[in-house]
């Protein structure tokens, strides 16, 4: 293990003791914003869920999780390419022409409007992608390669943080211990049995309600959870 590595996990461990907790991926997010200087960031892993290819697993700050409520929204953004490349996305200002011409639905969000720059890094495991690292400023940002480096070890102990989440049978994290909470999975189960469709229907369903209302989604899966909005073709 490298200098630099030594002094992430030094990082990652400070964040735990602040956190009066284990050492868990959440630290390695919390560590990065702090060293890098940022503003917040978001945590996802790969989901076996039809139709959401990213589960949001932890957020550092509030624009952290506008970020990834944008990117779960419109199934588009930094953090969808990344996974799909293998490869780093780095974005210093997501207002320009390019970003809104590569990702329309995900800049044309509110949440998404509040985000200025986006470092998506994947978190691989040898060949495999099991998710993405995705750092955030409410300014434009460029990374140097001295920043971008030790985002890329942070993102690498993220790695093994959340390998170290699954157990024995290969079971892996909890629905309950997702970011934006649980309501996505279980508002897709309702709309699911109201529409008689899919579940992957169900969630391109609330998806596409988001997307027109602007709304989070989270915040309307949460509402089909409390019974007070409706997808089974009219709402109420």
């Amino acid at each position: 293990m490298d200098d630099e590595s030594l002094r992430v996990w030094e990082l990652i461990g400070a964040a735990a003791a602040v956190r009066r907790g284990p050492v868990g991926a959440q630290d390695a997010c919390t560590a990065c914003v702090d060293a890098l200087r940022l503003s917040g960031a978001g945590l996802s892993v790969i989901s076996g869920v039809p139709g959401m290819r990213l589960m949001p697993l932890h957020v550092v700050g509030a624009l952290g999780r506008d970020l990834l409520e944008a990117e779960l929204t419109s199934g588009d953004g930094p953090c969808v390419d990344t996974v799909n490349g293998h490869e780093p996305v780095l974005v210093g200002d997501l207002r320009g022409r390019a970003s809104q011409a590569r990702w329309p639905l995900f800049t044309a969000l509110s949440q998404a409007a509040r985000v200025r720059a986006v470092f998506a890094f994947p978190l691989l495991a040898g060949p495999v992608s099991v998710g993405v690292l995705a750092l955030c400023h409410d300014h434009r940002r460029v990374l140097s390669g001295a920043e971008e480096a030790q985002a890329r070890h942070f993102a690498d102990a993220a790695v093994l943080l959340l390998l170290n989440m699954v157990d024995g049978d290969g079971e892996a994290i909890p629905v309950g211990a997702l970011a934006l909470g649980p309501q996505i999975h279980q508002a897709s189960g309702i709309v699911a049995v109201q529409a008689d469709c899919s579940v992957e229907e169900a969630l391109l369903r609330l998806r596409a309600y988001a997307l027109a209302a602007d709304e989070p989604l989270s915040q309307v899966a949460r509402r089909v959870v409390e019974h007070t909005l409706h997808l089974s073709g009219h709402e109420t």
